[in-house]
């Protein structure tokens, strides 16, 4: 079969021009387009314009509404944080203000202990001499005179006396010539100032 320069244009003819309704035809059999037979009015077109317009301006108003409702809920969290880091910080300067006074009442507290580590120290040492000095005076005594005035005086004061003396011949004398009960209780004193 041998085909004809003039078959070959027919084909070609008939296929530019068959294509596009062949086309077309598929796209209504799909149901992608379709031929709607109505007459547009120039106010028909003006509505549409402004349904689409009163949407389009409709979902800008709610994004707007959204956006101001958003803008407005952090505003109100933003005012709060500051409210809260306004109080943290009136609590911050309150906790430093009750340290610095803790600080100084330590220090005085310091100060005053120190003073009266002092006085007592000092008087300590003033009651030493005192007992040292009747030390001194009662094992200058005669032991029977002594231990007369040992046994109107206080059990403790008593102890510290005789245990000043640095005599022991003395100090047995004196506890030879004290009464035996109170004689029994000094020894017992000493025993336990010894012991500890």
């Amino acid at each position: 079969m041998k085909i004809g320069l003039k078959e070959i244009i027919i084909i070609a003819v008939v296929t530019v021009v068959s294509f596009p309704v062949l086309y077309f035809v598929m796209l209504f059999a799909t149901g992608n387009a379709r031929i709607v037979f109505t007459s547009r009015t120039l106010e028909d077109m003006k509505n549409r314009q402004q349904l689409n317009f009163i949407k389009h301006s409709a979902r800008k108003d709610s994004i707007a509404a959204k956006t101001s409702n958003l803008y407005q809920a952090i505003k109100n969290e933003r005012k709060e944080i500051e409210d809260e880091r306004a109080k943290l910080n009136k609590q911050k300067e309150r906790i430093n203000l009750l340290q610095q006074e803790l600080e100084k009442t330590k220090e005085e507290l310091s100060k005053e202990r120190k003073k009266f580590e002092k006085v007592i120290s000092s008087s300590d040492e003033f009651e030493n001499k005192k007992i040292k000095q009747l030390a001194k005076v009662y094992s200058a005594m005669r032991a029977n005179e002594a231990a007369k005035i040992l046994e109107t005086l206080d059990d403790d004061l008593v102890v510290k006396i005789i245990t000043a003396i640095g005599d022991d011949r003395q100090k047995a004398k004196i506890m030879s010539n004290i009464s035996a009960a109170k004689a029994s209780r000094i020894s017992k004193k000493m025993g336990k100032s010894v012991s500890n």
